[in-house]
């Protein structure tokens, strides 16, 4: 048995500990350091200036969307061909 004093020090120690995790990984200083260029690679700002009018929003849209719609015909594709090879694989197996 420790007593009270190592007591007090495991309560000092689980409750300050998580405090002191919050305010540096927290910190606007961690985050300048290690975060903030990071976020770029994954996510980066427009290329340029952004539309405000409705029709450029909506033509901004339409091309979103046709974008996604071949990326989806694209995986569709890609699917079916590697379908498609297994398939031959197994019926050249068999």
């Amino acid at each position: 048995m420790g007593g009270p004093g190592l007591e007090v020090a495991k309560f000092t120690f689980y409750v300050f500990m998580p405090m002191g995790f919050m305010v540096y990984f927290g910190g606007p200083r961690f985050y300048a350091r290690y975060v903030a260029d990071e976020a770029f690679k994954f996510s980066p700002p427009p290329s340029g200036p952004l539309p405000t009018e409705p029709g450029d929003i909506q033509r901004a849209l339409d091309v979103l969307k046709e974008a996604r719609l071949q990326r989806k015909l694209m995986r569709e594709r890609v699917m079916k061909e590697m379908a498609e090879e297994d398939l031959a694989l197994a019926s050249s197996t068999n």
